[in-house]
């Protein structure tokens, strides 16, 4: 589970807007490299049918945790900071691929069910 960290645009009219999760390429989504997999992705707390292609990246600032720019995921166009983004099929691996404490971010917590 991740959350919206930031849903912005380049330019006004730029119709792909960029979506910053509070995750990762450095905190567990390792696999994104070259977007080799694709992640589902759901937003159940988002209320809109419509969705526009988006850019997925994470929170380092790292130019190479941009986990999807070639792939655009669809979000719902009221995305927005906050909202919940459930990662669907990432796996067990995650937690060996998240670095510790990557530019001051604490470890990929683990919850066990």
């Amino acid at each position: 589970a991740a959350e919206a960290l930031l849903v912005s645009r380049k330019h006004d009219e730029d119709p792909v807007r960029w979506v910053y999760l509070n995750i990762g390429r450095f905190h567990g989504l390792a696999e994104t490299e070259e977007e080799s997999i694709k992640y589902q992705f759901l937003t159940p707390d988002c209320d809109s049918t419509q969705t526009g292609p988006c850019i997925v990246a994470g929170p380092t600032c790292d130019s190479a945790d941009v986990l999807y720019e070639t792939h655009k995921v669809e979000f719902p166009l009221d995305l927005t900071y906050g909202d919940r983004v459930i990662i669907l099929n990432c796996g067990a691996y995650t937690t060996t691929y998240s670095s510790v404490a990557f530019n001051g971010f604490p470890p990929l917590g683990v919850v066990v069910i």
